[in-house]
């Protein structure tokens, strides 16, 4: 064998090798840690550190998450919609946005933004209805307040169906728009009746749920006549309490039983109405029940209606009963009730006081309780508790007659036309001594 047919070719050296896979290694590991280092850079740092600013994003309903992305990006909420995507993702979030109007801040950092729009509440704007409001006015603050047109308001309180489902006896819902201050989310635009409906039945469900105590407590202290009892088809009573009747054709609403508060008082209304009688069977406190009204159609309409007459006369807390009493010792005895309020609402939206004589004498006008005995057709302005609780619970009494008695809303109160007469006397008096205070 020759010299070269002997000679080995050469080989690679085994040491490079090892040092190529260690500097990739080495390259891979500072890359996952650059990544690793951008993206914890993404998560905890907000969009704009320095000088933050708020704004309002208005999701709506349908819009995809990255177009909901690219908006923040848009907003500078975020610095990159894709990697917003990519965390939404990572925590299984994607279709947890909320619809509705949220105020965000650049200040935030990816994780609390995402954190806002799916476990925070969409911007709620305040609609404040104060007592003694008509309908007309409760329908303009609607509107201004951009809540729902005044004329689809208008309809929806004016027609049967929904009248029926809430057990209104009445050609409109004037005396169930319950007076409060209510948080809502804003449309962008005005027009279309689901607008107005949601609004309509947040009011009227929040009557129900505010008196539904002091009917029970009204049936619970007087023997009610056998008469015409209400169901309201749009809620129903689980362990005493009104909540929102299933969907139709959709299946029972299922929750575990409430608990019991300290001094909580229940009425179970089953097959039970108020007019059956025998014992019955309690049903299970977790069950629904058919809302019947513990009271006849006829006893709540009287009393809305009277509560109405006690809010527009007196703003005075100590005064509400006794003018309750005055109008039930009216009633009792046949006299004209004489309440300038409710020629006032006869006369409609238009009227611009004062109350002339040819108004006093008109009976044309139904609300007149100078001309028509009893109490008027029907509510004339929302009541509140206070109001309601005194036409449920008059002061006993012997007035028959009230009068203003100057600066301040309080009234002298008479059991005699002469008395009566006199204070109207002092109260004129006043009148020429302050005529700026008319």
């Amino acid at each position: 064998m020759t010299e070269d047919q002997d000679a080995s070719p050469p080989r690679k050296s085994s040491g490079g090798l090892a040092r190529f896979a260690a500097f990739l290694l080495l390259l891979l590991v500072c890359t996952g840690m650059l990544a690793g280092y951008d993206a914890w850079r993404f998560l905890t740092s907000p969009a704009q550190i320095d000088n933050p600013q708020e704004s309002i994003i208005d999701i709506k309903p349908g819009m995809t998450f990255i177009q909901i992305a690219d908006e923040l990006a848009r907003l500078g909420a975020v610095s990159d919609a894709r990697r917003f995507l990519l965390l939404a993702r990572f925590k299984g979030k994607v279709g947890s946005i909320q619809a509705g109007e949220f105020q965000i801040s650049t200040g935030w950092t990816p994780l609390q933004l995402l954190d806002h729009l799916t476990t925070g509440r969409p911007l709620l704007y305040r609609l404040s209805l104060r007592e003694g409001l008509p309908w007309w006015e409760v329908a303009r603050l609607v509107e201004s307040g951009g809540f729902a047109s005044a004329a689809e308001f208008k309809a929806v309180i004016h027609d049967p169906e929904f009248l029926r489902a809430y057990g209104i006896p009445f050609a409109n819902a004037e005396g169930f728009l319950f007076p409060e201050t209510y948080l809502l989310r804003k449309p962008k635009t005005l027009g279309g009746r689901e607008q107005a409906e949601a609004v309509a039945r947040l009011l009227v469900e929040s009557f129900w749920r505010h008196t539904w105590p002091l009917w029970q407590e009204y049936a619970a202290s007087k023997e009610e006549k056998a008469g015409d009892f209400i169901t309201l088809p749009a809620l129903r009573l689980r362990g005493g309490k009104l909540i929102k009747a299933p969907a139709a054709g959709g299946p029972p609403e299922r929750s575990p039983a409430p608990s019991r508060q300290p001094g909580e008082v229940r009425m179970v209304l089953s097959a039970s109405s108020p007019q059956d009688s025998g014992t019955k069977e309690t049903p299970a406190e977790g069950s629904l029940q058919p809302a019947v009204v513990p009271v006849s159609r006829d006893t709540l309409q009287r009393l809305v209606t009277l509560a109405s007459l006690v809010e527009k006369e007196t703003g005075v807390p100590e005064e509400r009963a006794r003018v309750a009493g005055v109008y039930a010792n009216r009633l009792r005895l046949g006299m004209l009730l004489q309440c300038d309020p409710t020629i006032i609402y006869g006369l409609g939206e238009a009227f611009k006081g004062p109350i002339r004589r040819s108004q006093l004498e008109d009976p044309g006008n139904l609300y007149n309780t100078y001309r028509h005995p009893g109490l008027p057709p029907g509510p004339i302005a929302s009541p509140g508790l206070a109001a309601l609780r005194a036409a449920l619970h008059p002061e006993n009494h012997d007035y028959l007659y009230f009068v203003a008695v100057g600066d301040g809303g309080k009234h002298e109160f008479s059991a005699t036309l002469r008395g009566h007469q006199k204070a109207v006397e002092r109260y004129r008096a006043w009148q020429r001594q302050n005529p700026r205070k008319k």
